[in-house]
């Protein structure tokens, strides 16, 4: 038997670098030290394994990320503003493949991984919604403009963060995309 997080985590680590269907299992192999027949009876497949993946980095860097959407202690702006700033800080942390998973991964599949595409859309859209609830229940709250609508904020503040996720990759550093979430910010419609 093998430490399955362990794994996992090295496994998240690889398909972030190199994506889907330019990591073998062979790669997964050599990655995690796990023989091939044990990945195949954990995970059944390739897939079954990248479908774990999204999982573990969703429990993991995800929920780091999106830490201070889910705190009640921060009004609205500064959710958002602590979401941006550790995005900014995440995607271009030491150590780890830049940009973010979720949308790096998403770049590198093909149509005939539909399944694979089916899974990061779903996980992406499902972010997107916490963000936008918890935009909703500021504006509720008075925290936004009148004129404000959340849905289209929670929409424009994912595209940066899918911006910032491609800057990382091209080699933005924190500062870089520090600058990026503060211009973003800068557009934040306050209650007057």
């Amino acid at each position: 038997m093998f430490d399955t997080d362990a794994a996992l985590d090295k496994a998240v680590r690889l398909f972030w670098q190199r994506g889907y269907e330019a990591t073998s299992m062979a790669d997964l192999v050599a990655e995690t030290g796990v023989a091939a027949a044990s990945l195949y009876a954990a995970f059944d497949n390739k897939a079954g394994l990248f479908a774990a993946v999204i999982e573990r980095y969703a429990a993991t860097f995800s929920v780091h990320l999106y830490a201070p959407i889910n705190d009640p202690a921060l009004s609205t702006y500064e959710a958002v503003k602590g979401l941006l700033e550790r995005a900014a800080s995440s995607f271009s942390e030491p150590g780890t493949p830049a940009g973010c998973f979720m949308y790096s991964a998403a770049a590198a599949v093909s149509p005939a991984s539909a399944a694979i595409e089916c899974l990061l859309r779903d996980k992406r859209i499902a972010a997107e919604a916490l963000l936008i609830e918890r935009l909703q229940r500021g504006a509720a709250q008075g925290e936004l403009a009148a004129h404000s609508d959340p849905a289209v904020l929670g929409k424009f503040i994912n595209t940066v963060m899918e911006g910032m996720s491609v800057q990382a990759r091209d080699g933005a550093t924190i500062n870089e995309l520090l600058s990026i979430a503060r211009m973003a910010l800068d557009r934040w419609p306050a209650a007057i």
